[in-house]
């Protein structure tokens, strides 16, 4: 893209790249499944392993004197790929735009704000096509509920022992329980009012449901409520909105932190960009224009990566049209 003007060059802005950092759309749960990893190189290979630490050697591990200790084979290391690809927005502020503009309002920060909301509504939509793909677990991973087994069915479902046939089928494989839920606001909404829920809790708890109570009954540690809409018409055509996250749950081991050896549901593979930012905004000016253009710009890749042979996540579990 050329860029005109008086020797002003394209530059990061810090100032209102710390607008868009802190400004996040708190109904956006990417982050929540996918930890950010930090990379040095757009594209790369990263290391997973075999089941090598779970086998028992051949021979055992018993030693007569003076022979030697049994050796084992060393860890089955395979390797998988990135490509963190950059997706980038911006807007054009004019000059006439900030002359006219009266209290609250602040182009250049509205600007900035309503692009990152669009740049992280592009990664959520990501991110939720993704895990709520059968595709992407193996057979014994993803159940579709129908008729009186769909929790909106308040007396005859059965979410509580839904979670657990969940809960057992990822142990089974990672030897670890999930330890994270996303349950989007349209299935919480029921989930709530379920009787099989209410049964369990009514003598101990308090009467009002929430995220809290329900990983309470689950048994898990975290419960995420994702609410955001979307509104999937053209510009200029009539709204039509819906939530993004609709009636889908994914249960999911998620580690604390990124790290070697650590089994994860997923990792969000970002780039950085010079100085290490995640995410930068970028300012220019356009004199012919009479406008500033600021662009906000994210390099990353999202990867399951606790994976089996063929290529399913192993770390998580989907219950498709958990509600009617």
């Amino acid at each position: 893209m050329a860029v005109y003007g008086t020797g002003a060059n394209v530059h990061i802005d810090k100032v209102l790249t710390n607008i868009s950092l802190g400004y996040q759309n708190n109904a956006f749960i990417s982050d929540s499944l996918f930890p950010m990893v930090m990379v040095n190189k757009q594209s790369d290979l990263y290391y997973t392993y075999g089941y090598e630490s779970w086998t028992e050697p051949v021979g055992g591990s018993s030693r007569a004197p003076g022979t030697e200790a049994n050796e084992v084979p060393g860890l089955a290391v395979s390797t998988q790929t990135y490509f963190a690809t950059e997706h980038a927005l911006q807007i054009a502020v004019t000059d006439e735009e900030r002359q006219n503009a009266d209290t609250p309002l602040a182009p250049d920060r509205d600007g900035v704000e309503l692009v990152t909301d669009q740049i992280h509504l592009i990664r959520e939509r990501l991110v939720q096509s993704m895990v709520t793909t059968a595709a992407n677990y193996p057979s014994g991973s993803t159940v579709t509920l129908s008729g009186t087994d769909q929790w909106s069915d308040l007396t005859n479902s059965a979410p509580i022992a839904d979670v657990r046939t969940a809960q057992r089928a990822i142990m089974g494989v990672l030897f670890k329980e999930p330890n994270l839920a996303v349950i989007p606001y349209k299935v919480m909404s029921f989930l709530e009012d379920n009787s099989t829920i209410i049964d369990r809790i009514k003598y101990s708890m308090p009467g009002v449901l929430g995220a809290d109570l329900i990983a309470g009954v689950f048994g898990i540690e975290r419960v995420v409520v994702p609410g955001s809409g979307y509104n999937s018409a053209n510009p200029g055509q009539a709204t039509s909105l819906s939530y993004l996250w609709g009636n889908d749950v994914i249960l999911a081991y998620v580690p604390a932190r990124a790290g070697m050896k650590l089994p994860a549901f997923g990792y969000e593979f970002v780039w950085g960009y010079p100085g290490g930012g995640a995410q930068v905004v970028e300012r220019w000016r356009e004199e012919p224009r009479k406008s500033d253009v600021i662009r906000v710009s994210r390099r990353y890749d999202h990867q399951f990566v606790a994976l089996n042979s063929s290529s399913e996540t192993i770390a998580g579990y989907l219950i498709k049209d958990a509600i009617a």
